[in-house]
């Protein structure tokens, strides 16, 4: 299944919240599974969200946090833009709604995670 960069992250924490909660076992360990999955997606897109901080930042001075400098704003936003806009295939077969039971979850996460389910 392809997601964007983009999409894995608000998967992510949406899913993670899901995870809190008693789900039957062959769901629980598909969602781990995906999770364990997009783990790795995240840890190279924080790699590379570094590297564009620290082209586009000022000067560190000692004791504070390298941060884009405001003409570099744009810029930085642009290409993370870019690069939160890149497809990547992760197996992931989507998931009957009705078999996570009487889960609940809020309108904003069920948004971020409609792709990974199906209703019957």
């Amino acid at each position: 299944m392809k997601f964007t960069l983009s999409e894995i992250y608000g998967l992510t924490r949406s899913l993670q919240k899901i995870t809190s909660r008693e789900l039957p076992i062959k769901i629980s360990y598909r969602i781990c599974r995906f999770l364990k999955d997009c783990s790795v997606e995240m840890e190279i897109l924080e790699k590379e969200r570094v590297k564009l901080v620290e082209k586009y930042s000022e000067p560190k001075e000692e004791g504070k946090e390298t941060k884009v400098s405001d003409e570099n704003t744009k810029k930085f936003q642009e290409e993370f833009s870019i690069l939160l806009a890149e497809t990547i295939d992760l197996e992931f077969e989507p998931i009957c709604i009705d078999d996570l039971g009487d889960i609940n979850i809020s309108t904003n996460d069920l948004v971020s995670m409609q792709k990974m389910f199906i209703e019957k």
